[in-house]
């Protein structure tokens, strides 16, 4: 829509093919509803928190800044509200607001809307330039052509990786497409007991086959059905790949070290006098996770906690700060936020969104091979894209 909607500003004839009944079905979903739009923090920022070429989106994002996507807006009548973490959201928490402001820009600029078409075919009518497109409700030409389909996510809102194959069949490779943001399968099932249980302030770490850090932060985890999800899991599995193996792992307790913690046991140790093991281990974690770390350490949970020796302690303290799974995959795309993989960015003019294999073909979107962190970063990566191929078309 931002696509068309800029080409038909610059008094470009533009035709959207849509092949849902209305536009924006996806956008309806982002933010829970709500539509994370950007984030509202420089350039920079918004580079390093995309992936696997962020550089490549600097022209886009110089083009149509977080400042220049809210100025947009606001100017349309969408105020828009800044909360933690720098995420900007329409101050209605709607998104409708911003789907019918995107309907109001095509309106304005005379973009003429065909839903339920199906694109069929694109072929490129070299040496005479222009294309030809087959679609379910017959042919149509055109000089220039935008494709902005989206990847695989959300497939219940259409999106299927057409787009992939009509930019492979005109000549672009396309790199593998996998689900992103999307949560974790792990080989070993001792944490099912806590299946539910949100763990806050933990830190997860992600090491390839080779002992590599991929990945480690601090934040929220949610111990999932098969694995692990929630925030954590979501930002990590941008950097797994479908059919490798990884180890995670998961400290508990990443505020001390191993030796703060082994104090702290001493410390709770002296003051529960007579008490058993299984006392304890109540003192440090959520009950529902003390079953998994019980049979980790093989600690008999009735013994007396004056009995626990030093190299006890160190068995505690070593699954509290270093509790290792291994991620055997990722849930499917009927729960990715996100698509990774794409149109791969080396062979399209990030100055233009052009095609440097076939003239008059731009990329918008998710299409391409770029994906971030969730807080607003896809989305303005979408709409600056999609500015400038509407720009240079």
């Amino acid at each position: 829509m931002m696509a068309a909607g800029t080409a038909g500003n610059r008094g470009r004839k533009v035709l959207i093919l849509e092949r849902n009944r209305v536009l924006g079905r996806k956008l309806l979903l982002t933010g829970k509803g709500r539509c994370n739009l950007t984030n509202y923090t420089d350039i920079d920022n918004h580079v390093a928190n995309l992936f696997p070429q962020g550089r490549f989106l600097y022209s886009a994002l110089f083009s149509f800044s977080p400042e220049d996507l809210i100025n947009w807006l606001e100017d349309r009548g969408v105020p828009t509200k800044i909360e933690r973490g720098g995420r900007v959201f329409p101050a209605s928490n709607d998104s409708h607001d911003v789907r019918n402001c995107l309907l109001n820009y095509l309106k304005e600029n005379r973009v003429e809307l065909r839903p339920l078409s199906r694109v069929l075919e694109i072929e490129n009518l070299e040496p005479t330039c222009g294309f030809q497109i087959k679609t379910n409700q017959g042919e149509i030409s055109a000089e220039r052509v935008i494709l902005a389909t989206g990847g695989c996510s959300y497939p219940q809102t259409g999106s299927s990786g057409d787009g992939w194959g009509w930019a492979r069949q005109l000549g672009h490779r396309i790199v593998e497409p996998e689900p992103g943001l999307v949560p974790l399968i792990t080989r070993e099932k001792d944490l099912e007991p806590a299946r539910g249980l949100p763990l806050k302030n933990v830190e997860l770490t992600v090491q390839d086959r080779n002992n590599r850090r991929v990945f480690s932060e601090q934040g929220e985890l949610e111990i999932g059905e098969d694995g692990l999800a929630g925030p954590l899991a979501l930002r990590a599995s941008l950097f797994i790949q479908r059919g490798r193996e990884y180890s995670l792992l998961i400290d508990l307790k990443p505020a001390v070290d191993r030796k703060k913690l082994d104090r702290r046991l001493q410390r709770e140790i002296e003051e529960l006098g007579h008490e058993n093991l299984i006392k304890l281990w109540e003192k440090l974690l959520p009950r529902m996770l003390i079953g998994p770390l019980v049979k980790r350490t093989g600690l008999d949970p009735e013994l007396p906690v004056q009995q626990l020796t030093r190299e006890q302690r160190g068995v505690m303290v070593k699954n509290i700060k270093n509790f290792g799974l291994t991620v055997i995959g990722k849930k499917d795309w009927s729960e990715a936020i996100i698509t990774m993989g794409g149109v791969d960015c080396r062979e399209i003019d990030p100055a233009t969104m052009e095609s440097k294999i076939v003239p008059g073909l731009f990329f918008a979107g998710e299409i391409i091979d770029l994906h971030g962190f969730t807080g607003g970063y896809n989305l303005q990566a979408a709409f600056s894209t999609g500015f400038l191929a509407g720009s240079n078309c």
